[in-house]
């Protein structure tokens, strides 16, 4: 399921929902962007937030998804805390806190998936450091959407107040 949720993130989805939010200041945004999956980096700190809305095929209704998210991280022994949170537009969904090996651990987790790849370009191969990570799975209309901040440890406090505006302003909109 982990891996499912980072190819969320990556996978391009052909959807009529729109993600509206205000980036994050002097962060940088992904080439690809588009209405429905947004990456944006910070080189100085090695952070990186996305906003991912997740392909048909793996929207299932979030009182399902998210407690079984919970016992998979948990079984994998990366989950720090689980809660449930509202943020922005009256959303409403699952947090996570997790604790990540290094980035190229994690990439090397990843190796099934191409993707992945584009996900983490601005993190150097040679920074391994532990990183702490935020997930927020939510569902807007039968549309499941997912949060995630990645950060080295020592910056993860101060990115998840610095993007909280971000966070504030998202608005998850389906046509």
């Amino acid at each position: 399921m982990f891996f499912a949720i980072i190819a969320l993130l990556l996978t391009p989805t052909f959807a009529s929902a729109e993600i509206k939010v205000s980036p994050p200041p002097n962060w940088q945004p992904a080439p690809n962007n588009n209405s429905t999956s947004m990456v944006w980096f910070q080189n100085s700190t090695k952070s990186v937030i996305g906003i991912k809305k997740a392909p048909d095929i793996l929207s299932f209704p979030l009182f399902l998804a998210g407690p079984f998210v919970t016992q998979f991280l948990a079984d994998k022994g990366v989950l720090e805390s689980a809660d449930q949170v509202t943020f922005g537009h009256s959303n409403s969904g699952y947090r996570y806190f997790l604790n990540l090996s290094s980035p190229s651990k994690l990439l090397d987790s990843f190796s099934g998936l191409p993707q992945i790849g584009s996900f983490l370009p601005t993190i150097p191969e040679g920074y391994d450091v532990p990183y702490k990570g935020m997930l927020i799975l939510t569902q807007k209309q039968g549309d499941l959407y997912a949060i995630v901040l990645l950060s080295p440890n020592e910056n993860f406090d101060s990115m998840a107040n610095q993007i909280k505006p971000t966070l504030d302003s998202i608005e998850l909109i389906n046509s």
